[in-house]
């Protein structure tokens, strides 16, 4: 008698499979862009120099931040639920980076302190780099948690219709090898 029983292949869990990490690497690139880029600006990155207005004006950034991720969410045929979530996760995010400004702008202004003093304090200046990466971690903190709710507001299928998406839009190898 012939063993006619099939084995199929285990299942992989779904954070092991490569198309997991791909997709919320795109989403990853996603929230930098459209949570990040305004909170940089609000803090007067990028020199500064001319930018879009968000230096002064978290309500530009907020704005600059919901048009992003709207434009994002209608390319993946969104509903107006989804569009919502992804309106309060905007809000959200970016009133708690614009929050962090006032502590960055101390810092700086304390390592310019330390700088000018006629003997430069080396353990003053490694604290301040200290505190420095600790308010670059939170901001990191809030960013990427700010993507990982515009990720659950999407199903599993616009997400991947979004990596094709930034795929096309920056070009090169598809990130799983397609």
């Amino acid at each position: 008698m012939s063993d006619t029983k099939q084995t199929t292949p285990a299942r992989r869990v779904f954070w092991r499979q490569r198309r997991f990490w791909t997709v919320a690497a795109a989403l990853s690139v996603l929230g930098a862009a459209a949570v990040a880029v305004p909170a940089v600006m609000a803090h007067r990155g990028f020199g500064g120099h001319g930018g879009h207005g968000f230096a002064h004006d978290p309500e530009k950034a907020r704005e600059h931040a919901a048009f992003a991720v709207e434009w994002a969410f209608r390319a993946v045929d969104a509903t107006e639920q989804q569009r919502d979530e992804g309106r309060v996760v905007v809000e959200r995010v970016v009133d708690q980076l614009v929050l962090l400004r006032e502590g960055h702008r101390a810092h700086r202004q304390a390592i310019a302190h330390e700088l000018v003093k006629p003997h430069i304090d080396r353990a003053a200046l490694e604290q301040l780099r200290g505190e420095g990466m600790a308010l670059a971690d939170e901001a990191s903190q809030i960013a990427v948690s700010g993507v990982a709710d515009l990720a659950e507001a999407l199903e599993p299928e616009q997400r991947e219709e979004l990596l094709e998406l930034l795929h096309r839009f920056h070009g090169g190898e598809h990130p799983d090898g397609d």
